[in-house]
C-alpha cells in the first residue's frame, strides 16, 4: 500500500482540470453542447430581431398596464443575469464546469416573485410567442440544460470518486502487509470506538446504588470508617462495572469477527484442550479478520453506491434532452432520490419555474455530499506512527545531528562526494582524454626505449668479437660474427663452452668459464629485449583498443544510471499501477460492450427471453460504459504521449458516439488496443 495517495481530492487543481475532462468528454455533455448550440442560436435571432423591435415599440406606446411591466422587467432583469453569468455572447461550453450553482439560483428565483400565465412549449422564435414567453421559455432553458450538465458531471465525478477509493481499498485488502499497516493507521480510530461503545454500555445498563445505610452496618464503628467502607464499596463497585462493560463489548466484537467461536464455546465442554486451542487461534486471527471485515464491508458501501450512481447516469444517457417535460422528470427523480425522498404526482402538477428551483436547490444539496465513511483516511490518519515518532525522538535526534554535524559532513564528503568525483575524474574523464590523446597524435604507450635493444645487441657483438679474438687461434673477422648475431646464432660462444664445461675447475680458475656464461647471459638479456619489444609493437597496434576497453565499465554504468532516470517507470496512484488500472478499464469497456450487444439480441429476438432479471442487471450497462470511458481518459492521461492525447481522447469519445453499432464500437476497442495497448503493458 502507497502512503502517498494521489487522486480525486475536492477542491484542488487535479480535481478543477479532471471536472473538464468529464465536462467535454461524455455522451450527455456531447448532447447537452448541441442542445446549448441551438438555444444560442434562437437567443441571437431573439436578442437582434423580436427583442429590439419590441423595444422601440415600447419606447413609442405607453398603453401597458403596471403588471406586464413589472413581468417583463423581471424576466429581462434574470434573462440578463443568466446571459452574462453563462457568457453566451462569448460562449465557451468548458466554462461551464465552473459555473456557479448558488448564483444561477439565486438568480432563477426572481421570477418567483411573480405568476406566469404563458405557453411554454418548445417552439421557435418566430412563432406568435409573446416575448415574455420567448424569454421565459430561453431561461427555463438555459437553467434546465445547465442543471443537467451539472447533475451529470456531479454524479460522474462522484462516481470516479468512489472508484478512486474503491482501488484504494482494494489494495489494501490484497495483501496482509498492507493490511498490518491499515491496521496501524486506524489503531486510535478503533480505540476511540471501543471506548465509546463501552461508555454506552456503561449507560444502558446503569447498577443501582449498592450503598448500604448506616442502619445495617455496625453501629460501633466510627463515622470515619464507615466513610473509608462505602467509597471502597463504589470503587469496588465502578471497577466491576467498568470490567464487565470492557469485556463484554470485546467479546461481542470478538464474536462479530469469528464467528466459528459461538461453535468453540458449544463444544467447550467435551474438550477443554480444543477450546483453548480454538482460543488461542482466533485470538492469533483477530486482527486479520477485523480489517477484513471493515474492508469487506467498505468495498460494499462503494460498490452499492457506485451501482446507484451508474443508475443515475444510465437514465440521464437515455434522457430525451428534445422533451423538456421527460428531462425534468428525470432530474426530479434523480435529485430527489438523492435526498431520500419519493416522486408524487404533485410534482408533475407543480409550475416549471418551481420545478427547476427545487431540482437547483437538490443538485446543490448533492454537490455538497461526501463520502465519509468510504473516504481515503486523512493525512493525519495515514502518518500518525511517523508524526509520533518524529515528536518523540526528533528533538533529541535532531540534537545529535547537530552536534556530530561536522562528522556527518566529513563522511557524506568522503564516501558519497569523493566517490563521485573520483569516479568520473580516474574512470571517465582520464580515460577520455587519453583516447583523444592517441587518435591526435603518435604519443604511444610503450614498455621499453627505441634504443635499449639496440645497445644490448651491439654489446652482445662486442663481447662476442673479443671472445673470439681471445679464445680461438683463428677468428671470424667481424662481419660474419655480426650476422651470426642479428640470426641469434652463438656457435663460436657455445662451442668453447662446452670444452670449457669439460674441466669446469680450470676453466673457472683462469675466467674463460666465467666469461662466457656472462656472454649467454647477455644473449639472455637480448632475447628478453627482443620479446618485449615484440609486446610493445603489439600494444602499440591495439592501444586503440584498449582506450575503448578502459573507458567502457564507465560508460556503461553511466548508461545505465542515466537509463534508469530517463527510463518510463510504473506510475502508481493509490497503490495500483496506472498501467493496469487502464488495462481493466479498457477490458471493462469492451465486456459492457459485448453485454448492450447481447442484450440488445435478446431484446430483438424475443423479448420473451429477456427476462425481467436480466432488465435488472442490464439496466445499467450504458452508465457503466460512460463511467469507465471517463475513467480512462482521466487515468490515462499519466501515461499517454501529449501528442497522441487528443487522439486518444477522439477515439474513445467515439465509443459514446450514437451513430456506431455495437459491432463497430467493439472495432474501435480493437483498434484502442493496437494503437495505444503499448503504453499500457
Amino acid at each position: 500500500m502507497e502512503f502517498t495517495t494521489p487522486g480525486i481530492w475536492s477542491g484542488t487543481n487535479r480535481s478543477a482540470r479532471i471536472l473538464r475532462e468529464i465536462n467535454n468528454n461524455n455522451r450527455i455533455s456531447l448532447r447537452i453542447r448541441a442542445k446549448f448550440k441551438e438555444v444560442n442560436q434562437l437567443t441571437t435571432l431573439f436578442l437582434t430581431n423580436q427583442l429590439a423591435n419590441y423595444s422601440q415599440q415600447q419606447s413609442h406606446s405607453h398603453s401597458h398596464s403596471e403588471p406586464e411591466e413589472k413581468l417583463f422587467k423581471i424576466l429581462q432583469k434574470t434573462f440578463q443575469d443568466i446571459y452574462y453569468l453563462l457568457d453566451i455572447e462569448d460562449f465557451k461550453f468548458n466554462k461551464l464546469s465552473t459555473i456557479d450553482l448558488k448564483k444561477l439560483h439565486s438568480y432563477y428565483s426572481q421570477l418567483n416573485e411573480v405568476e406566469f400565465n404563458l405557453d411554454l412549449s418548445v417552439a421557435d422564435v418566430n412563432d406568435e410567442l409573446t416575448i415574455n414567453a420567448t424569454t421565459l421559455q430561453l431561461i427555463n432553458y438555459y437553467v434546465l440544460l445547465t442543471s443537467t450538465l451539472k447533475l451529470s458531471n456531479s454524479v460522474i465525478y462522484k462516481t470516479l470518486e468512489l472508484k478512486n477509493q474503491y482501488v484504494y481499498w482494494s489494495d489494501i485488502k490484497s495483501s496482509n502487509f498492507n493490511k498490518l499497516i491499515y491496521l496501524i493507521q486506524s489503531l486510535p480510530y478503533k480505540l476511540y470506538i471501543f471506548g465509546k461503545n463501552v461508555i454506552e454500555h456503561l449507560e444502558i445498563h446503569p447498577t443501582n446504588d449498592t450503598t448500604h445505610s448506616l442502619t445495617n452496618y455496625d453501629k460501633q464503628g466510627t463515622e470515619e470508617d464507615n466513610d473509608i467502607y462505602f467509597s471502597w464499596i463504589r470503587i469496588k463497585k465502578s471497577i466491576s462495572r467498568f470490567y464487565e462493560a470492557i469485556s463484554k463489548t470485546f467479546g461481542r466484537s470478538f464474536t462479530i469477527n469469528n464467528p466459528s467461536f459461538s461453535l468453540s464455546k458449544i463444544s467447550a465442554v467435551r474438550s477443554n484442550t480444543r477450546y483453548y486451542l480454538d482460543w488461542i487461534k482466533f485470538i492469533w486471527k483477530y486482527p486479520i479478520n477485523l480489517i477484513n471485515n471493515d474492508l469487506n464491508e467498505k468495498l460494499s458501501k462503494i460498490s452499492k453506491q457506485i451501482e446507484e450512481n451508474t443508475g443515475k447516469i444510465d437514465l440521464l444517457i437515455k434522457t430525451n434532452l428534445n422533451d423538456k417535460e421527460s428531462t425534468l422528470e428525470a432530474l426530479e427523480s434523480i435529485s430527489l432520490n438523492n435526498q431520500s425522498q419519493s416522486i408524487d404526482n404533485e410534482f408533475s402538477t407543480k409550475p416549471d419555474i418551481q420545478r427547476l428551483n427545487d431540482i437547483l436547490i437538490n443538485i446543490i444539496r448533492f454537490d455538497s455530499i461526501n463520502y465519509y465513511e468510504t473516504e481515503i483516511p486523512s493525512p493525519l490518519s495515514r502518518y500518525w506512527p511517523i508524526i509520533l515518532a518524529t515528536l518523540v525522538y526528533g528533538p533529541s535526534q535532531s540534537i545529535k545531528l547537530y552536534s556530530n554535524r561536522e562528522e556527518i559532513i566529513d563522511w557524506l564528503k568522503f564516501n558519497l562526494i569523493d566517490t563521485v568525483t573520483g569516479f568520473f575524474k580516474n574512470w571517465v574523464i582520464k580515460p577520455i582524454n587519453d583516447l583523444l590523446n592517441t587518435l591526435r597524435s603518435d604519443d604511444t604507450l610503450s614498455i621499453t626505449t627505441k634504443e635499449s635493444l639496440k645497445s644490448d645487441l651491439d654489446s652482445l657483438e662486442r663481447m662476442i668479437i673479443e671472445f673470439a679474438q681471445d679464445e680461438t687461434s683463428n677468428p671470424p673477422d667481424a662481419q660474419q660474427i655480426h650476422e651470426a648475431i642479428q640470426n641469434g646464432d652463438l656457435t663460436l660462444v657455445m662451442n668453447q663452452y662446452e670444452s670449457q664445461i669439460k674441466t669446469p675447475v680450470k676453466s673457472l680458475l683462469k675466467g674463460n668459464l666465467i666469461r662466457s656464461i656472462l656472454i649467454q647471459i647477455q644473449k639472455t638479456k637480448v632475447d628478453g629485449g627482443y620479446a618485449i619489444n615484440g609486446i610493445d609493437k603489439i600494444l602499440k597496434s591495439q592501444q586503440l583498443v584498449f582506450g575503448f576497453v578502459s573507458i567502457t565499465p564507465s560508460l556503461f554504468i553511466l548508461y545505465q544510471f542515466w537509463s534508469y532516470l530517463s527510463s518510463t517507470k510504473p506510475i502508481f496512484v493509490n497503490g495500483k499501477q496506472v498501467n493496469i488500472i487502464c488495462l481493466k478499464s479498457l477490458n471493462n469497456i469492451e465486456s459492457l460492450l459485448v453485454l448492450i450487444n447481447n442484450q440488445v439480441q435478446h431484446t430483438s429476438s424475443s423479448d420473451e427471453q429477456f427476462t425481467e432479471y436480466d432488465k435488472q442487471i442490464s439496466k445499467n450497462y450504458e452508465g457503466q460504459l460512460l463511467i469507465e470511458i471517463i475513467n480512462l481518459i482521466v487515468v490515462a492521461d499519466l501515461i499517454i504521449p501529449k501528442a497522441l492525447k487528443s487522439d486518444w481522447i477522439n477515439d474513445l469519445n467515439e465509443l459514446n458516439n450514437n451513430d456506431f453499432d455495437i459491432t463497430t464500437k467493439l472495432q474501435l476497442v480493437r483498434k484502442i488496443w493496437n494503437m495505444y495497448g503499448h503504453y499500457f503493458r
